[in-house]
């Protein structure tokens, strides 16, 4: 029985996985899309890795603009996934849209995907975080980022996405759905260096502030045209 239900799960996964991939690319073509402070970055800068952070209910679109922003480098990313609930299913879209995972979150299997975020990143990966994930509160960052952030010593990129016309779903994370054919804008931060910051609740504020104040941005775009 135990066989039959793991066969059920991973094709549940595959199934899933796939269709998720798929909407997300579809539905990310159809968005009239631009882009806010780059932060220096272009798809030719591939000569240092970083991490770059996001809320959890703004990761939806995020993956196909990252390689708008970084091009195809030799390594591929990693992103933190949780291994709650519809981890796996996420897990298996973000692969098929080209991004390795890592499984673990803040409260399980927090330490050793920290260890392997580290070790990609040293590796020349970028890595891709959600502060407040799994589980929330929303927009409040945990340290996860600040462990990776200072034992690197890589630069922080905040970064948010938002959208004219929108659903919002009630989920913890006010996870946003972008409505077809409607108008998106990319906001980056200006990047976040962790070098000679010593104190880590210093930083962690840094990078939650930075992320608040791209997500406003992102989201009174239209309101200041």
């Amino acid at each position: 029985m135990a066989s039959r239900g793991r066969f059920i799960r991973n094709i549940k996964t595959v199934i899933g996985g796939t269709l998720a991939a798929v909407l997300i690319r579809m539905l990310s073509v159809t968005i009239r899309w631009e882009c806010v402070n780059r932060s220096g970055l272009t798809p030719q800068d591939t000569t240092r890795a970083g991490i770059f952070v996001f809320w959890h209910g703004r990761m939806l679109m995020l993956p196909s603009w990252y390689f708008r922003i970084r091009g195809r480098r030799a390594q591929l990313p990693y992103m933190l996934i949780s291994q709650h609930g519809d981890g796996r299913l996420i897990a298996f879209a973000v692969r098929l849209l080209g991004i390795h995972s890592i499984a673990g979150s803040s409260t399980r299997g927090g330490a050793n995907a920290a260890l392997e975020m580290i070790e990609a990143a040293r590796n020349g990966s970028d890595v891709g975080l959600t502060p407040d994930g799994p589980k929330g509160p929303r927009y409040e960052c945990k340290d996860g980022v600040v462990l990776v952030a200072t034992k690197t010593s890589l630069p922080v990129y905040p970064m948010s996405y938002s959208t004219e016309r929108r659903w919002q779903l009630g989920s913890w994370d006010g996870m946003i759905i972008p409505k077809p054919f409607s108008r998106g804008v990319v906001v980056f931060g200006e990047p976040i260096d962790p070098v000679g910051c010593d104190d880590p609740d210093q930083l962690r504020m840094r990078i939650q502030d930075a992320l608040r104040q791209t997500t406003e941005r992102a989201d009174g775009h239209w309101a200041s045209l």
